[in-house]
């Protein structure tokens, strides 16, 4: 699908590149449009011309044909240090300069394109904090840091001179799971905030669907597979290419991509305090339940067996127990499925602001993910 001609940031037309020696192009007759301010996935198997595409957008690598435009200039009409005052680099082993403090790695760019001492401090001061970093590291050298520090330095530098395009290479592959969770958190935070035009190379497609607001498939020869929203990808494979490339676990990776707001709830099961007992038990018997939950109001106060509802007089005077699973509009369904799973109840609650908005079940879920599937 075309961009908006004003929207996009990086568009490669016609993109082919040979290697000397070579039987086969790395990347054959590529069209590709990157819209500003969106994080764009490449993803794809091991020699299919992800990075390569990446490294020839800043001219690390020159095309054999084709062109490339960077904010609507053709890249080769741009001197490299011109082009690359626009784009910031982060790499797979980070590349920070060992023999400078961490403060010197964040002002490299800076310094290089004459900012005043006062400005450099100041953005190295400002870019500490954007990206998480204590001061008191401002002072150390790299191998002083943990891993997931120094990426956040990586970052860091790449963002020091203000870039309107960040490029990042397989930035999170030298990081535990862990960390490399931690991090991807921190770059979708981060981009909330500093609204750039990101292109990450991964080959992880977990990562990818997280990541990108679009991801871009690629087969071997740098040919484009599939592209898309992650969503897109997910419901509707392509190719069986595609379809395998994203594993047997699609629906479960869909859940990532939507939230509870996308679900229609479950209302039903929920009586106020007040209600007479005998009026709560027969809701539980025409739901097939051996609980209810019981609300004053918009307020929820937990859930009541049905043998302790038969005992007393109201519903709200029954032994409470509270719902372990408590979701809000904007919690990703593989969450809230993991909650639901986990709970006596078998559903979970959905609260905003504490008002209780209705029930969420395992029925809600697959109807949701099954929308838009074959």
């Amino acid at each position: 699908m075309s961009i908006t001609e004003g929207d996009v940031a990086i568009r490669l037309r016609g993109v082919e590149k040979r290697f000397a020696g070579a039987t086969q192009p790395a990347v054959t007759s590529l069209d590709l449009e990157i819209p500003r301010g969106q994080i764009v996935t490449f993803v794809g198997p091991s020699g299919c011309g992800k990075t390569t595409t990446l490294k020839m957008i800043n001219r690390l690598i020159e095309p054999t044909a084709g062109s490339i435009e960077v904010l609507g200039r053709n890249v080769g009409s741009m001197k490299k240090p011109e082009l690359r005052r626009q784009i910031g680099y982060v790499i797979q082993q980070i590349g920070l300069f060992p023999h400078r403090t961490i403060a010197a790695n964040i002002a490299t760019v800076p310094k290089l394109v004459g900012w005043d001492k006062r400005r450099v401090a100041e953005r190295v001061d400002e870019l500490v904090e954007l990206v998480g970093l204590d001061r008191e590291m401002l002072q150390r050298y790299p191998s002083e840091l943990s891993g997931g520090q120094q990426q956040r330095v990586g970052v860091a530098r790449a963002l020091a001179a203000d870039p309107p395009i960040l490029l990042m290479d397989e930035p999170y592959s030298a990081v535990d799971p862990i960390v490399r969770g931690r991090l991807q958190d921190e770059l979708l935070a981060l981009q909330r905030r500093v609204n750039k035009t990101i292109v990450v190379v991964t080959h992880d497609i977990d990562e990818a669907i997280k990541l990108g607001d679009r991801v871009v498939l690629f087969e071997v020869g740098g040919v484009v597979a599939q592209q898309g929203p992650p969503g897109d990808l997910l419901a509707a494979p392509a190719s069986p290419f595609v379809e395998e490339f994203l594993g047997r676990e699609r629906g479960l990776k869909r859940l990532s991509l939507l939230t509870v707001a996308d679900a229609d709830l479950t209302t039903g099961w929920t009586v106020e305090a007040a209600t007479p007992s005998s009026e709560a038990v027969e809701v539980m018997r025409a739901n097939g339940l051996e609980w209810i939950a019981v609300r004053d109001d918009n307020r929820l106060l937990g859930w009541v067996w049905l043998d302790d509802v038969a005992a007393v007089t109201r519903a709200g005077d029954a032994p409470l127990h509270e719902f372990r699973a408590h979701v809000t509009p904007s919690t990703p369904l593989r969450e809230a499925l993991d909650g639901i799973v986990t709970s006596q109840t078998r559903v979970a609650v959905v609260i905003d602001e504490g008002r209780y908005l209705g029930m969420l079940t395992i029925a809600d879920i697959s109807e949701s993910v099954g929308r838009g599937t074959g």
